[in-house]
């Protein structure tokens, strides 16, 4: 399982597109308005072109120009309806994602983070998804391909829940041939109520894009430390618990801490415990001040923060302004992992480690 690993081989394409950025940037910017306009289209299918152009903010002259274009290529279907993109759109959306990133680069501030919080890789993907949710495609796709590029054919992978991470796996490409021997394992309970955000749900999706296995586990993530120990002796538990301590890999997004306090239902002696400390992140059930003390921790079922640490691979995705804050408050996590983030996160991170 702790075979050697894939090395993502992104920066020798952000050379290559920067030096032909250099050559030909007219062909270059038209690459980017085309992508970003079928992108949209994807997003917002079926669509007509005004309301494409609103939300593009291209003009409409170039809008039809475009869509021509990418009509004429077999990539986009038009009809009174409006426009839908093809499946041969959809997979050089897949295939041109990664020379667009290296145009989209943020070298100098990816720089900045992996200095700052000592992880192994920082990508940053243009936008704020507080601004404008759209930027989750930008982070799912982002969080997708580097996943792909470090997934060992055996490896266990744990998976929390969250919104992002869900738009990950649903921009998996869905393997075509042949099952992989990868199990992919909750890292905790249930918790919330949209089903679709909880790590027994992605997991299960996340086997399903890669014809892997995965483990299901179907306990909430709020029942008493009295409970949590009493269920944590059974047998069937006790089995996925082991996996999970041996995972190779771990995905995974960081909490509002007063947010997922009062999605767990904490006391309301922990919530004025939260509030008095003004606590800023949660992970695992460990919430955390600004300066990255754990204000509060609890007893849950499944990884707790030491395990996690341990785990070789850990990739950690976030977008928003807001998150700045707390993913610089749970840097001890972040060292040696790999980071997804957006612009708007990780301009905060560099506003807050200045003050």
């Amino acid at each position: 399982m702790n075979g050697a690993k894939k090395v993502p081989q992104g920066d020798k394409m952000k050379d290559t597109m920067l030096r032909l950025e250099l050559m030909i940037p007219e062909g270059m910017q038209d690459f980017k308005i085309r992508y970003r306009i079928l992108q949209t289209i994807l997003e917002n299918e079926p669509i007509g072109r005004r309301l494409l152009a609103g939300l593009t903010t291209y003009s409409e002259r170039t809008i039809r120009a475009a869509t021509d274009l990418l009509n004429k290529q077999g990539l986009i279907d038009i009809a009174h309806t409006g426009m839908v993109v093809t499946t041969t759109g959809k997979m050089l959306l897949d295939e041109l994602y990664e020379p667009l990133q290296a145009l989209n680069t943020f070298t100098t501030l990816e720089g900045e983070i992996e200095a700052l919080t000592g992880a192994k890789k920082v990508t940053i993907v243009p936008g704020d998804v507080d601004d404008d949710e759209r930027v989750k495609w930008q982070l799912g796709k982002a969080g997708s391909n580097l996943v792909l590029s470090l997934l060992g054919e055996d490896d266990v992978v744990a998976i929390t829940g969250g919104s992002t991470i869900a738009k990950m796996i649903e921009l998996m490409p869905v393997k075509q041939k042949g099952p992989t021997y990868t199990t992919i394992i909750p890292a905790r309970g249930s918790i919330g109520k949209r089903m679709e955000y909880q790590a027994n749900i992605l997991a299960a999706e996340f086997a399903k894009k890669i014809n892997g296995k995965y483990e299901v586990f179907n306990i909430p993530d709020n029942l008493s430390a009295n409970s949590i120990e009493t269920i944590k002796q059974e047998p069937h538990i006790q089995k996925i618990l082991q996996k999970m301590a041996k995972s190779d890999m771990i995905i995974l997004g960081l909490g509002d801490a007063m947010k997922m306090a009062y999605r767990r239902n904490e006391s309301k002696e922990v919530i004025a415990l939260l509030e008095e400390h003004s606590a800023v992140a949660e992970a695992f059930r460990y919430y955390f001040d600004q300066d990255g003390h754990v204000i509060y921790s609890a007893s849950n079922i499944g990884l707790d923060l030491e395990m996690v640490k341990r785990i070789q691979t850990r990739i950690v995705l976030a977008g928003g302004t807001s998150k700045g804050i707390a993913l610089m408050a749970t840097q001890d996590l972040l060292k040696e992992s790999y980071l997804v983030i957006d612009e708007g996160a990780a301009k905060k991170m560099i506003e807050v480690s200045i003050r």
